[in-house]
């Protein structure tokens, strides 16, 4: 059977990863000494990567996806583009992926100028969790839990409003809490703060100088609000199994995907009103489980199972801070009116 292993160590470290913001806050909740922790968490990096999970709408960012009928010809996209993926379906589609400004969603994907099948808003973002519905077996790898806690889950999440369409009184961040926001989107949680702005001056040379202690504050006031957790994604190599996208429509739709990403090879769900979006590499023999878990809610799936292409697009996390203009004594949203070219790697 096709799963993905750890060590008894490694396994360790990927459950109490979750509220820990450092290596060290790792090995003293794992039990494991400082310096083997540093090298199991290198050695994890060959397996998969870390994530800094935060609650975009809490900076007044929202992270979309978009899908749309594949056309050749680009080679740019509006800024704030993540990626874009070729992603086969009951036709050929393109999955846009980007961070903007929650109030400028509707220009980028006007900006797209091509031709949308749908849009699916964060309003709530989550990725994999290894204590939700997975379990590991040293001697088998990581498998779903079927039982106990996911279906108690189930029956928790039948009934949950959707996410809210809009959050009150979300104040306007700065650079430097973007900045911060960059680098750990781009190099997970354990990545310094005071390093981000060292990234962002060497990027754009009017980003201002402060001090680490500065950095620190706003690390602690305004980035750390908005955080949720961490978490690692384990990833088959890609031409072995492919990376499925799950499209749902309907009043449980943001349900269905509360419980599918509890399901190890769940990367990332995409949960608006009513709609969702989610990643995922599951091996086949998880496909029943899968299935029995959508069959379990009242949603539709017009666009049918949609495999990603297994050629492997370059990322480009966006300067989100350059989205920021002064106003007064304080910052406002600015609409970036340029392109990004995002490469194909062979």
């Amino acid at each position: 059977m096709q799963a993905i292993r750890f060590s008894k160590k490694e396994w360790e470290i990927i459950n109490v990863l979750q509220d820990s913001l450092t290596i060290r806050d790792l090995a003293k909740k794992s039990g494991i000494p400082l310096a083997t922790t540093w090298r199991l968490v290198k050695k994890l990096y060959e397996k998969g990567k870390f994530h800094f999970v935060v609650d975009f709408r809490k900076l007044g960012l929202s992270q979309i996806a978009v899908i749309s009928h594949f056309s050749d010809g680009y080679t740019e996209w509006p800024y704030g583009t993540l990626s874009i993926r070729k992603i086969w379906g009951n036709s050929p589609y393109l999955l846009h992926a980007a961070i903007v400004p929650e109030i400028f969603v509707d220009k980028y994907v006007k900006s797209l100028n091509t031709d949308v099948v749908t849009i699916v808003r964060s309003l709530e973002h989550c990725k994999w969790k290894p204590n939700g519905g997975s379990l590991h077996l040293p001697e088998i790898g990581l498998i779903p839990i079927m039982a106990g806690r996911l279906w108690d889950m189930y029956f928790e999440q039948k009934n949950v409003k959707p996410p809210a369409p809009r959050l009150d009184h979300v104040s306007i961040p700065d650079p430097i809490d973007l900045a911060i926001l960059v680098k750990k989107i781009q190099l997970g949680p354990f990545v310094k703060p005071f390093e981000a702005i060292k990234y962002a001056m060497s990027k754009d040379p009017h980003f201002p100088l402060v001090s680490e202690k500065t950095v620190s504050y706003h690390y602690r006031k305004h980035v750390l609000p908005a955080w949720q957790y961490n978490t690692f994604i384990p990833y088959f190599p890609l031409r072995e199994v492919p990376i499925r996208i799950y499209y749902f429509e309907g009043r449980e739709a943001p349900a269905l995907a509360r419980i599918l990403i509890n399901l190890p090879y769940f990367i990332t769900a995409l949960i608006d009103v009513d709609k969702s979006l989610l990643t995922a590499q599951p091996p086949p023999w998880m496909e029943v489980t899968i299935q029995q878990v959508i069959a379990s809610f009242n949603v539709d799936a017009p666009l049918c199972q949609m495999v990603m292409s297994s050629e492997s697009i370059a990322k480009f996390v966006p300067h989100l801070w350059r989205f920021l203009t002064r106003k007064s004594r304080g910052w406002s949203w600015q609409w970036i009116d340029e392109k990004v070219k995002i490469a194909v790697r062979q």
